[in-house]
């Protein structure tokens, strides 16, 4: 039942993060106007906010004009509650279970605004990263200094990486990856670091960008992070 619970409270989470993540780079406001169908700008009721439920209801479409409604909504609230329910699994109701739901909130807002504008604004990182370093003040995985070194490292690599070939990753990529280093170590800032060039390698092939076109790489370094937060310790205990 709790379960349930959580896994509601998450796809509802989810609907606010795709606004935030669709309205923050553009710099409007989060609260108002409120949700609205933007073809026909006919404001939402409560019935058509409902997550998941009112997409289905509707068909994917709005109730008004018609107008086909983004897969992304769906998507983005299931994830969300599929999230918030294995971190439930993992860490109930605890100061690490808050942390985690705190990455996830980053996580999930800066695959939106990624998908969307392939832009994510600073603020979202000053608002969060404080309180990452505070959670791991009083919380560490380990000695205070190692995340700090991992953190420096990562700096050190990407401005390397930056210095010999431009452009060759966006700045908010290499803003989340410091975020792991810091809170996770350098251990799993370069298995992640790993998996999310797999897995971006086989987003871009899949959906045949050019090997000069930058596409979104958020999804790709979220995916490769969670995968490795709750697979490997899967594969662990089954002796994989």
């Amino acid at each position: 039942m709790v379960g349930i619970l959580v896994f509601l409270a998450g796809i509802c989470m989810g609907s606010f993060f795709h606004l935030v993540g669709e309205r923050l780079p553009m710099k409007r406001s989060i609260l108002f106007p409120r949700s609205h169908c933007e073809v026909c700008q006919q404001s939402l009721s409560m019935v058509d906010m409902l997550p998941l439920v009112s997409y289905v209801m509707l068909q994917g479409s709005c109730r008004r004009c018609g107008a086909r409604l983004s897969k992304l909504y769906p998507i983005i609230e299931f994830v969300s509650g599929l999230l918030f329910l294995l971190i439930y699994r993992v860490a109930g109701f605890s100061f690490e279970g808050l942390f985690l739901v705190l990455l996830c909130s980053l996580f999930v807002i800066a695959v939106v605004s990624d998908l969307l504008y392939m832009r994510i604004p600073n603020v979202l990182f000053l608002f969060f990263f404080p309180l990452f370093v505070i959670y791991r003040t009083f919380h560490p995985l380990f000695h205070w200094w190692e995340g700090a070194a991992s953190l420096l490292f990562c700096v050190l690599m990407f401005y390397t990486v930056d210095r010999l070939k431009p452009n060759s990753m966006g700045g908010a990529d290499m803003k989340l990856f410091c975020v792991i280093a810091f809170c996770f170590g350098l251990k799993a800032f370069l298995i992640i670091l790993f998996l999310s060039s797999v897995t971006g390698m086989l987003h871009a092939k899949i959906c045949s960008f050019r090997a000069d076109e930058p596409f979104p790489f958020v999804p790709a370094i979220a995916i490769s992070f969670w995968l490795y937060f709750f697979g490997i310790p899967i594969f662990i205990q089954n002796g994989i």
